[in-house]
């Protein structure tokens, strides 16, 4: 029976990837270790060295703007946490035959761009985000840490020739229940507190980003854009609220829902390769929508 090691495994994708995994019986049993410092060199050797692994999915990278130092908080646990648990894999696990990352839709997204009306992104590009950019502020801290992370991850590959197979995901916003422990709504992940802020009426309903999937696919040994198909817009959230839940909508005194796009368009993603090679489907923003709003009305 396969042996997994999910990073991260206290994360919003993680623990849905976690769920999967059980429902899949890969393993018989589930188990946790801590890791104080991913950063640190060597931080994942001895959790490799507990287990004869079969693959590897690294989802563990910070994903937050209320931050005060960018190097420490998001792009060291990127870059060094990808680059850490690749070296443990190399040198301590001979089992290991794939290696899955999550990366980001921000390391293909040019974001000096904005909106890029007409503009179809795929595999082939890159945030070309610097380093020293990356430092400005959180935001670009958090789209160049998926940039220079992925790179890392290649050049890994590239030079150290591994025995295992590399697949980076590059996913947009992900959207889905959060089934991981959310005491309260301060505690949400990311992308869950969006929509979170959308029902509460505390968001403008502003887009800066404008795809989104819901699941997380596992593959081998190529980069992939991960993405629903079309856009999205929070204007299609309000919309839905007022639609199926008006007693919420009168009650958070949501503004009704305005134009969905800017009047000259937005930048779109291509997907597919992930529907071509992978075989993936992919639900509607609706969807998504019926499953996600109500655990979070919960909150």
């Amino acid at each position: 029976m396969a042996r997994v090691l999910v990073t991260g495994g206290n994360g919003f994708i993680a623990v849905h990837i976690i769920q999967q995994l059980l429902a899949r019986e890969y393993g018989d049993s589930l188990r946790f270790s801590i890791v104080p410092d991913i950063t640190i060199s060597g931080a994942f050797d001895d959790v490799i060295k507990s287990e004869q692994f079969d693959a590897v999915l690294h989802t563990s990278s910070p994903f937050r703007f209320n931050i005060t130092d960018t190097k420490t908080e998001l792009l060291d646990p990127a870059i060094e946490g990808t680059k850490s648990i690749l070296y443990s894999v190399k040198k301590f696990g001979s089992a290991v035959r794939r290696v899955v990352v999550t990366s980001s839709f921000a390391a293909i997204c040019d974001p000096k761009y904005g909106d890029r009306p007409g503009r179809v992104y795929t595999e082939n590009d890159w945030n070309p985000t610097t380093y020293d950019e990356a430092l400005i502020d959180p935001s670009a801290g958090y789209w160049g840490s998926k940039k220079s992370a992925e790179q890392a991850a290649w050049k890994f590959i590239e030079e150290e020739k591994p025995e295992f197979s590399l697949t980076t995901l590059c996913l947009p916003t992900v959207f889905d229940p959060p089934i991981q422990e959310v005491p309260n709504p301060e505690s949400l992940n990311t992308s869950s507190a969006r929509l979170y802020a959308l029902l509460s009426g505390k968001s403008n309903a502003n887009n800066n980003v404008w795809i989104w999937v819901d699941e997380t696919p596992s593959t081998t040994n190529e980069r992939y854009l991960i993405a629903a198909p079309g856009t999205y817009s929070n204007q299609q959230v309000l919309e839905y609220i007022w639609k199926h839940l008006p007693d919420r909508a009168q009650a958070s005194n949501l503004a009704k829902p305005g134009q969905y796009y800017p009047p000259e368009g937005t930048y779109q993603a291509n997907n597919t390769k992930s529907r071509e090679q992978l075989g993936l489907t992919y639900r509607s923003f609706d969807e998504m929508l019926k499953d996600t709003l109500p655990v979070l009305e919960q909150l």
